[in-house]
C-alpha cells in the first residue's frame, strides 16, 4: 500500500482500515517516505525495494506526478498489477489525459496491468479483500458490479447494502488508462461463481472491443448495464440517441436499464424467471377489472398479448369469454386454486403462449391463502414463465410470503408484473439478437467492391468529402440498386438538349455542395429547403422552375456552390411508397443503418430506426417491422412478402458496404417501391471520413472451403454458424460414452439446447470453431480459444466414426496452424487424457511436444514461433516420435 499512513481521514489512512477491518489473510505492507516503523500495525518502509518479498498487487494513494516514477519501481520489484486510487484528474482535463497516455504507454511497456486512476477500489468479499476507500464494506453475493464512476459506485454501494444486497466483485475502473471495462468483464464472464454482471457504462472507448466482451459473457450468464454521458453530438440524421444504445446493448444480449432500482429489479426478474418461449402474455384473474388493468399496462408499454386457442373447451368455467376471446381469461370471483392450476395445465400445453400472468383478488368467497398453497407446487415445478400478483394488503400477506420465500416471482400490483414481464420480454429479445450470425458477404450477388473502393479513393484525392450527384449514384449502382432515369450536366441549357417526351412530367434539382451531403437537413425535413420541382408537364414550367430555384437558392445557400443540374421523370403512383435509406455514424458506437419512411410528407426523423451492420435477412425484417413506415406497407401490399423481400436485400446491401468500405462515413438513399418492380431509387447523397469498423464482426466467409478426402468424399469446411445447433447435437449423439469422455474429460449423456447454443454462437474475433458439413450433416469438428495471455490458441477436435482414417482430421488440424499464423498467435496448445491414442497419434504428425502433467493429462504444445511454414511442411514429412 502506497501512500498508506495514519492520518484521520487520508485516502491512504481510510484503504488500510478497509484492508484490516476485512479481514485481508496475506501479507501487507505499507510505502511513506516518511518513515513509519508500521501503519496500523503492518509493517512500513520508505522504499519499494525494501520490501521483502514480491508484491501481487500495489495500491497507490499518491500525487498523481509521481505515479510513472512509481510504476517503473514497482516493475522493477516484479509487480504485475497495480490499483491506481488518485483521484481528481477529471478535474484537470489536460493533465489528466496526459498521464494517462503515460500510464497506458508504462504498462505496455513495463509488462504490468494498471487499474484507474480514479478508481474506487476493488472489493472481493470471498476473498476478505476490500481494497477501497469506500465507507463501508459489500455484503458477499453472486453478482459482479464494474463501472466507471466512484461517486455513483459508492452510493450504489450503500444502496445495496441496505437492502441486503451482496457481490461476488465490486470495483470501478475510473479513468481506464490501461484495463478497461471489457477487460474486467472478460474475467468475470470466467469466474463460476459470477452469476451475474452489472455494469454501468459513462464513455466507450473500443466500441467493438467491450460489445466482444459483453456478448461473450452474456452468453453464460445475466448481464445488465446502465448508461450515463454526457452530451454529444448526435450521429447524422438522428435526433435521439437512446435508440443507438438500445441496438448496441440488444445486439450484445444485454438488458439495459435506466435507473440504479433497474439493475436490481431487473437482476431479481431474470435470476428468478423461467425462460420464456414466446414475446407474448396470457392472464389469467378472477376478476375482470384487475385483469383489464394489466392489459391495458400491457399495451402502454408496447407488449403483446398471447392468442389463446387453448381454452375453447372451457367456456362455460370462463366470465366474459366473448368480450376478452379467452386472453384474459375470466374466472369467477370464487375461483379456488384447482380452478386455476385447471387453466394454467391448458395454457401450457398452448404453444402459441409465451409468459402467463395469473392475478387474485381477495373476496368474501376466494381465501388467498388456499389460492396460494394450490397454486405454489405446480408453478415451482412448471417449465413456463409464470408470474402471479396477489392485490390486497391483509388478506394477502401470508399468500405472498409463501411465493416470495419459494423464489417465484411475485407482485404487489398488475402494473409491477408487467413490468417484470417487459423487463424478461426484452432480455429475450437481446438474447435473440446475441444468436444472430450475420455474414460478411450474403447478397445473392458480388458486388463491386475495388470499383467502389476506386470511386471512394478518387474523391479523397480530390480532398473532397462529398460525392457528387453522378458518383453517389454510381456507388450504389455498383451495389445491386435499381436508379430512376435522369440526366445531369453542369450546364442548364445542354441538359434541356438531351430531354425527350418520356421525361416528363419530370422532376428538376439544383445541385449544390451543401446538398451532396447525407442528412443535410433540420430536425424537422419537411421544412428544409429541397432544391427541387415535381410535376414540371414541359420544357416551358421547366425553365420556369430553374429561375425559380435559382433566385431561391441565393436566400437559403448563398455561400454553397451550384455543381449542377438533375432531371429525372416522376416516377410517383398513388399505390408507391417512399421509404428513407441510410448509413451514419455515431462516435462511441461506429456506423449506423438507418431505415424508415421517405418522403417529403414522412416524418422521417421520428421513424429513423437503427441498427448496427452487418445484418442478415431475420436483423433486417425485425428493423423494418419496427418502423410506422412498415405498418404503412403492410395494409396498402399486395404481396407483402415479396416487398420486405426488396427491402431487406437493400438494408444487407447498405450493410455490407459499410463492411468492405470502411471510409463511407454517410449515405442517404430514397428509394420508392413499385409493386411487382421492387425498389427504385430516386435520389442519393453519399460522404466519406476516416476509415472506421462496425462495432460488431461479420461471419467470416473468407474461412469457407471445400476440401475432397482420402475416401473421395468431399466436405465443406467453415466455421460454426448459430443454425448449426441441431446438427450439432446430432454429431455429438452419434459417439458413444467413451469417446464423449476422452472429448469432454468426463461422463456425457445430454446436451442441453442453452449449452448447444454457446457452443454454435461464438464471437469469431475471441474463438473459433472449424466444422466439416456432407450433405448438410457435421462429420468433423476443431474447437480453438484464444488464450490472451499466453498469445496462444487452444484445441479440441473429434472426428465422426465413418470419417476417421480419411485425413478429415489432417485437413482440419493443417486449417487451424493456417488460422493461427494469420491471427499471429505464437504457439498451439491442447490438453489431452493420456488414453486418447487418437490424439495423440495426430500430435504426433504435426511435431506437438508433450509434458505429461498430473492425473494423467499430457500437455500438447507446437511453438509456430521457431520456424516458417514452409519449414514446417517439410517437418510433417518426417517421421519422428515426439510423444
Amino acid at each position: 500500500m502506497l501512500g498508506a499512513s495514519e492520518r484521520e481521514g487520508s485516502m491512504g489512512a481510510v484503504v488500510m482500515k478497509n484492508l484490516q477491518q476485512g479481514g485481508f489473510e496475506h501479507a501487507l505492507y505499507a510505502v511513506n517516505l516518511k518513515g513509519y516503523k508500521s501503519v496500523f500495525g503492518y509493517p512500513c518502509y520508505r522504499y519499494i525495494r525494501q520490501i521483502p518479498e514480491v508484491v501481487d498487487l500495489a495500491v497507490l494513494c499518491l500525487p498523481q506526478e509521481t505515479i510513472p516514477r512509481v510504476l517503473r519501481q514497482l516493475a522493477r520489484k516484479g509487480t504485475r498489477a497495480v490499483l491506481v486510487l488518485t483521484g481528481g484528474l477529471a478535474r484537470h482535463r489536460t493533465v489528466g489525459t496526459k498521464l494517462n497516455k503515460q500510464i497506458e504507454k508504462l504498462a505496455t511497456e513495463l509488462g504490468i496491468r494498471v487499474l484507474g486512476p480514479n478508481s474506487l477500489g476493488i472489493l472481493v468479499p470471498d476473498a476478505h479483500l476490500n481494497a477501497s476507500y469506500t465507507h463501508l464494506d459489500a455484503l458477499p453475493g453472486s453478482s459482479a458490479y464494474v463501472g466507471h464512476s466512484a461517486a455513483l459506485g459508492s452510493a450504489l454501494l450503500d444502496w445495496a447494502g441496505a437492502r441486503g444486497i451482496g457481490f461476488s466483485h465490486f470495483l470501478t475502473t475510473g479513468a481506464s488508462a490501461d484495463l478497461r471495462i471489457s477487460d474486467v468483464i472478460d474475467h468475470l464472464a470466467t469466474d463460476r461463481r459470477v452469476r451475474a454482471i452489472l455494469v454501468h457504462l459513462e464513455h466507450i472507448r473500443d466500441a467493438n472491443r467491450l460489445l466482444i466482451a459483453m456478448r461473450a459473457a452474456a452468453r453464460s450468464k445475466k448481464v445488465l448495464a446502465i448508461r450515463t454521458q454526457t452530451q454529444k453530438q448526435l450521429p447524422s440524421g438522428l435526433t435521439n440517441r437512446q435508440a443507438v444504445d438500445d441496438e448496441y446493448f440488444t445486439r450484445a444480449g444485454v438488458l439495459q436499464v435506466d435507473s440504479v432500482d433497474g439493475l436490481f429489479r431487473g437482476l431479481e426478474v431474470l435470476s428468478r424467471a423461467r425462460p420464456l418461449h414466446r414475446a407474448n402474455l396470457a392472464i389469467v384473474s378472477n376478476g375482470l377489472g384487475t385483469a383489464m388493468l394489466a392489459r391495458q399496462h400491457l399495451d402502454a408499454v408496447g407488449g403483446e398479448l398471447a392468442t389463446v386457442e387453448s381454452l375453447e373447451d372451457e367456456q362455460a368455467m370462463l366470465w366474459y369469454a366473448r368480450e376478452t376471446g379467452g386472453n384474459p381469461a375470466i374466472l369467477p370471483p370464487q375461483a379456488t386454486g384447482k380452478d386455476y392450476v385447471q387453466i394454467l395445465r391448458l395454457l401450457e400445453k398452448d404453444p402459441k403462449v409465451g409468459g402467463i400472468l395469473v392475478v387474485h383478488s381477495p373476496n368474501l368467497r376466494s381465501d388467498s391463502t388456499e389460492v396460494a398453497h394450490q397454486l405454489l407446487p405446480y408453478i415451482k415445478k412448471s417449465r413456463r414463465m409464470i408470474l402471479t400478483c396477489f392485490l390486497g394488503g391483509l388478506s394477502v400477506v401470508q399468500a405472498r410470503q409463501r411465493f416470495d420465500g419459494a423464489g417465484l416471482l411475485n407482485f404487489d400490483s398488475p402494473n409491477d408484473a408487467v413490468d417484470a414481464y417487459m423487463t424478461l420480454a426484452r432480455h429475450e429479445l437481446a438474447q435473440e439478437r446475441l444468436r444472430e450470425t450475420p455474414s460478411s458477404t450474403g447478397l445473392g450477388f458480388k458486388a463491386e467492391r475495388e470499383r467502389s473502393q476506386a470511386l471512394l479513393d478518387q474523391v479523397r484525392s480530390d480532398r473532397r468529402r462529398y460525392l457528387t450527384w453522378a458518383e453517389a449514384r454510381s456507388l450504389v449502382r455498383l451495389y445491386g440498386f435499381q436508379l430512376v432515369d435522369s440526366t445531369f450536366g453542369t450546364d442548364f441549357e445542354k441538359v434541356v438538349q438531351r430531354l425527350t417526351p418520356r421525361y416528363y412530367p419530370a422532376s428538376l434539382r439544383l445541385v449544390h455542395e451543401a446538398y451532396c451531403y447525407p442528412f443535410a437537413y433540420n430536425e424537422n425535413p419537411a421544412e428544409r429547403w429541397r432544391g427541387v420541382r415535381i410535376e414540371l408537364n414541359n420544357e416551358e414550367e421547366l425553365r420556369q422552375a430553374y429561375q425559380e430555384l435559382v433566385a431561391e437558392k441565393k436566400d437559403h445557400f448563398p455561400g454553397s456552390k451550384t455543381l449542377g443540374w438533375g432531371v429525372q421523370p416522376m416516377r410517383r403512383k398513388i399505390d408507391h411508397l417512399q421509404f428513407s435509406l441510410g448509413v451514419t455514424r455515431d462516435e462511441d458506437y461506429g456506423p449506423l443503418i438507418l431505415f424508415g419512411e421517405g418522403g417529403s410528407r414522412a416524418d422521417m426523423m421520428a421513424d429513423r430506426q437503427v441498427a448496427l451492420p452487418p445484418l442478415n435477412a431475420s436483423l433486417a425484417k425485425q428493423m423494418i417491422m419496427r418502423s410506422h413506415g412498415y405498418q404503412v406497407l403492410a395494409e396498402r401490399s399486395t404481396d407483402l412478402e415479396t416487398d420486405l423481400f426488396h427491402l431487406i436485400r437493400a438494408l444487407k446491401a447498405l450493410a455490407q458496404m459499410v463492411i468492405d468500405l470502411p471510409e463511407l462515413a454517410g449515405l442517404e438513399v430514397n428509394v420508392l417501391l413499385e409493386p411487382g418492380s421492387g425498389l427504385i431509387i430516386l435520389g442519393a447523397a453519399a460522404c466519406v471520413g476516416e476509415p472506421q469498423r462496425p462495432a460488431l464482426n461479420p461471419y467470416p466467409t473468407e474461412w469457407v472451403e471445400r476440401q475432397t478426402l482420402a475416401n473421395d468424399k468431399t466436405v465443406t469446411l467453415r466455421p460454426i454458424r448459430g443454425e448449426d445447433e441441431p446438427a450439432l447435437k446430432a454429431f455429438y449423439t452419434s459417439f458413444d460414452a467413451e469417446s464423449l469422455r476422452l472429448r469432454f474429460f468426463g461422463s456425457r449423456l445430454h446436451f442441453e439446447h442453452r449449452e448447444l447454443a454457446t457452443l454454435c454462437q461464438i464471437d469469431y474475433r475471441r474463438e473459433m470453431v472449424f466444422v466439416a458439413i456432407h450433405r448438410n450433416h457435421i462429420v468433423g469438428e476443431m474447437r480453438l480459444w484464444h488464450d490472451v495471455n499466453n498469445n496462444a490458441l487452444e484445441f479440441a477436435i473429434m472426428v465422426a466414426t465413418s470419417f476417421q482414417g480419411s485425413g478429415l482430421a489432417s485437413c482440419l488440424m493443417r486449417k487451424t496452424m493456417d488460422y493461427a499464423r494469420q491471427q499471429g498467435v505464437a504457439m498451439i496448445v491442447a490438453d489431452v487424457l493420456q488414453e486418447n491414442k487418437a490424439m495423440l497419434a495426430l500430435g504426433r504428425r504435426f511435431h506437438f511436444k508433450a509434458l505429461f502433467g498430473e492425473e494423467g493429462i499430457i500437455h500438447l504444445t507446437l511453438d509456430l514461433t521457431a520456424d516458417s511454414p514452409d519449414k514446417a511442411k517439410t517437418k510433417a514429412g518426417r517421421k519422428k516420435r515426439v510423444v
